[in-house]
């Protein structure tokens, strides 16, 4: 059972903000022990699925940067933070990790969960950090070491909602997990329906992983959507859609980007059938494929690292969410270079430098191409596995997203792109 939120924010910020305060300065360009980055992610609880895409992200991330020496030519660490999926839980576990951690210079997250919690905690701190929440009041943000470098929730589900346009359904239905992570999706997702003219006929939203949800399985089909639009955790996919299947007969079915992992996938297609599930499924990702350099480099790491990941590691190959992330690490990275510091207080400004297109820059693809750029004392753009980083002045960049599906023991393919010009045409 999670801890009632407003009481245990109350009893503990004093204290986190306390130990903050007086913990050593991790980052500081003088230090010569190891550059620690921060991971900010749900390893055990409800979103404990989490993990593996933070794997994902991580050693790769970590290998590719490792490989060319380090930052500055230090170490680069991996501190974990355990969310345990319950923000208090999480601001306790970031207090503690400040307070008895040396050399933090930048964090991967907050997610979601944690955001609300960490974001002001870290952003006090000067910690860039590259969050993953999708939230819309990070669209534009005052918080000036806030980076965001995936689509905001809302702009995946408008996406979801111009490819459910497209493929000419009339009408879908929404099926969400409870969690904060699977709800940041739905508001873009009814008002992206809303937008385009699609009938919304049902809404179900389902407290994960309960042994049945038959009831809801029967007011969604007597809605007779033409489609299904869903978040949830695998096994609450697993047990409402095998439920469906068993009741009536399947629609397509439409994923947000916290879908695609075979954490989702096995017990979908366990409950639905390998032949329902190629059929129906498909899901709208953060991030398009792209053809660079950089993805050659990520998938190259993905496999340096592949004793490390989740199996089977051909589903982190091209995957956009975890290049994303991988790109975040390489921005960072290149940043402290950069500035010739890991302070963050003095390297965050860079984080723009490194990334935007300018005259006369030298475009790379690669920490090891970037590191050398810089020690030659040129101006750089990371373009990175996912793309250009093309950060605003709120520091949100996202681009495309694809639509996919996703073959047993291969890779995902891409059958559909939405635009981000057609995300933002719909206001």
């Amino acid at each position: 059972m999670r801890k009632p939120v407003h009481l245990s924010l109350a009893l503990c910020l004093p204290c986190v903000l306390a130990a903050a305060a007086c913990a050593s300065a991790g980052g500081t360009g003088a230090s010569a022990g190891p550059v620690g980055i921060v991971q900010i992610a749900a390893y055990t609880g409800d979103q404990a699925f989490e993990a593996q895409f933070a794997d994902s992200i991580d050693y790769p991330g970590l290998y590719a940067v490792t490989q060319a020496g380090g930052v500055l030519g230090r170490k680069v660490t991996l501190i974990q933070v355990d969310t345990r999926s319950d923000p208090a839980d999480a601001l306790t576990a970031m207090g503690k990790t400040l307070a008895t951690s040396s050399g933090i210079s930048g964090v991967l997250g907050p997610d979601s969960t944690s955001a609300a919690t960490l974001v002001p905690l870290l952003n006090n701190r000067h910690l860039p950090m590259m969050i993953t929440a999708g939230e819309a009041a990070y669209d534009r943000s005052s918080y000036a070491y806030l980076w965001r470098n995936v689509p905001p929730d809302p702009a995946n589900g408008e996406a979801i909602a111009l490819w459910a346009k497209r493929q000419g359904y009339a009408s879908v239905a929404t099926v969400f997990g409870t969690d904060t992570g699977s709800q940041g999706d739905l508001p873009g997702v009814v008002a992206g329906v809303k937008a385009v003219g699609i009938k919304l006929a049902d809404q179900e939203n389902l407290t994960p992983d309960q042994p049945s949800y038959r009831s809801a399985a029967e007011r969604l089909l007597a809605a007779r959507p033409a489609a299904i639009i869903t978040e949830s955790d695998g096994p609450t996919a697993a047990t409402f859609f095998g439920e469906l299947r068993q009741l009536g007969s399947l629609v397509p079915i439409i994923g947000t980007s916290g879908t695609p992992s075979y954490s989702y996938f096995t017990p979908l297609r366990g409950a639905i059938g390998g032949p329902s599930f190629m059929r129906y499924f498909r899901a709208v990702v953060v991030g398009n494929p792209v053809v660079n350099p950089a993805v050659t480099a990520f998938n190259a790491a993905v496999l340096g690292v592949q004793g490390k990941l989740a199996k089977p590691v051909s589903q982190w190959e091209n995957n956009s969410f975890s290049e994303s992330g991988y790109d975040a690490i390489i921005t960072l990275a290149l940043a402290m270079d950069a500035a010739h510091s890991t302070d963050g207080s003095v390297y965050n400004r860079f984080i723009m430098r490194v990334t935007a297109p300018g005259p006369g820059k030298q475009v790379v693809y690669t920490y090891a191409a970037g590191k050398a750029a810089l020690a030659a004392g040129h101006q750089i753009q990371y373009v990175g596995a996912s793309g250009p980083l093309l950060f605003d002045g709120y520091h949100n960049s996202f681009g495309s997203q694809a639509v996919e599906e996703f073959p047993a023991n291969a890779g995902a393919v891409v059958v559909g792109t939405i635009t981000q010009a057609q995300v933002q045409a719909l206001g």
